[in-house]
């Protein structure tokens, strides 16, 4: 027999959110508060109501989606809802397809290969899950494949996380309503919405000693992230004394530099960090990334925003290869992680780095870029992390600059 979805009462209210007008529609909170459960059962209703339609579960690794989404929340209220013989999951695809001819594909944006087929399909609803983890740049490419024309369907984007930093590009967007690149207010504000969930609100569904015995045990910043559901550096962070008024204006910026450097990042998300010293002061002048584009069009496209008016290096991740041949002024960087972080560290609280206002990359990296239990760096969302150390170390490392 078919069970019946049965939302709390703040659940209904995120599902009126999607009943609304807005494209664009976010559920951030605590842990177990149940927005995955909220944005799945979107889906399956959506597959279901739609014949032929196709919806897409993204995370930044394929394998999370799978493990966290589809075997924890999806396959179970598949199983619940219409029952193991409503559908077929076709595991070498990850993909699921209804009687109805509807499909349901996971898959993650951190691998070029899983990008390419994700991506090579269109869809009628986008459900990015955990964007904490999710460039914007990533996210974004995506959004030109929510393009599936279906009669009566209305085409969404969803997303889910549990809050990050304050800097991150999806608070700027839903909570502070403006435009990530630039700051300016959203041109139709109206059609990005967002709404808290918190365990508190999932109670019934939690044992009865998750929130008292878990939850609250937790450090300070772990807990207001997890149990409350607030935007808060992460626990870890590598940069923690860095703050909002390292942050400048361009009006508040040099006029020169005496000199300038770059770092260049690879992979499926590749960046690029502008970097200029005045006497032993940091200033990051700009930045730019890219999701799933080569290294050759990637440097073009550095080149039509005049990147490289300047002459100056780019110490590139050495690992790049023939890659680095590819980048103007292209050099292998010095890859000492942990000097490098160190030698960052210490202009920070020397009060000699700054960081332009209009380089979001880095903005949104740099409150989240932390270390883990076991004292490693937390490979997701480093991209520009990454090619500003490569610029400032290796830069230090020609000699010229030593302080």
């Amino acid at each position: 027999m078919a069970v019946v979805f049965k939302p709390t009462h703040v659940q209904r209210k995120a599902l009126a959110l999607v009943k609304g007008g807005a494209k664009h529609i976010l559920l951030f909170g605590g842990s177990r508060s149940g927005k995955t459960t909220v944005l799945v059962m979107v889906i399956i209703f959506r597959a279901l109501m739609y014949a032929g339609s196709r919806h897409l579960i993204c995370r930044y690794r394929a394998k999370d989606a799978r493990s966290s989404v589809l075997r924890e929340t999806l396959l179970p209220w598949l199983n619940n809802t219409i029952g193991s013989n409503g559908y077929n999951y076709l595991a070498h695809e990850s993909m699921i397809t209804l009687y109805n001819g509807s499909e349901i594909w996971i898959g993650g944006l951190g691998d070029r290969e899983q990008a390419d087929k994700i991506l090579g399909h269109e869809y009628n609803t986008i459900y990015f899950n955990e964007i904490s983890q999710l460039s914007y740049a990533a996210v974004t490419t995506a959004y030109s494949r929510l393009a599936m024309k279906v009669p009566g369907c209305r085409n969404l984007f969803l997303y889910d996380c549990n809050p990050g930093s304050p800097l991150h590009w999806a608070y700027r967007i839903f909570i502070r309503k403006q435009q990530f690149l630039n700051g300016d207010p959203l041109v139709k504000p109206e059609l990005y919405v967002s709404m808290i969930l918190n365990p508190e609100d999932n109670k019934i569904n939690l044992p009865d000693d998750y929130i008292s015995d878990v939850l609250d045990a937790l450090p300070e910043k772990q807990k207001a992230r997890f149990k409350d559901g607030a935007w808060v550096k992460s626990e870890g962070v590598i940069y923690e004394k860095f703050d909002e008024s390292m942050i400048l204006k361009a009006a508040d910026m040099p006029a020169g530099y005496d000199r300038i450097a770059a770092g260049q990042d690879f992979g499926l998300n590749i960046t690029n960090v502008k970097i200029g010293w005045v006497g032993d002061v940091i200033y990051v002048l700009a930045d730019y990334g890219a999701f799933n584009m080569t290294t050759l069009s990637f440097n073009e496209e550095l080149t039509a925003r005049g990147w490289f008016i300047q002459s100056f290096p780019t110490y590139c991740d050495p690992a790049g290869g023939e890659r680095i041949q590819e980048i103007t002024g292209g050099v292998k960087a010095n890859n000492s992680v942990d000097s490098g972080i160190d030698f960052i560290n210490a202009k920070i609280e020397r009060g000699q780095f700054f960081v332009a206002d209009s380089c979001t990359g880095v903005l949104s990296e740099i409150w989240d870029y932390c270390r883990d239990e076991a004292g490693e760096i937390v490979k997701v969302n480093d991209h520009f992390m990454d090619a500003l150390r490569y610029a400032v170390f290796s830069d230090v490392q020609m000699g010229v600059i030593v302080s």
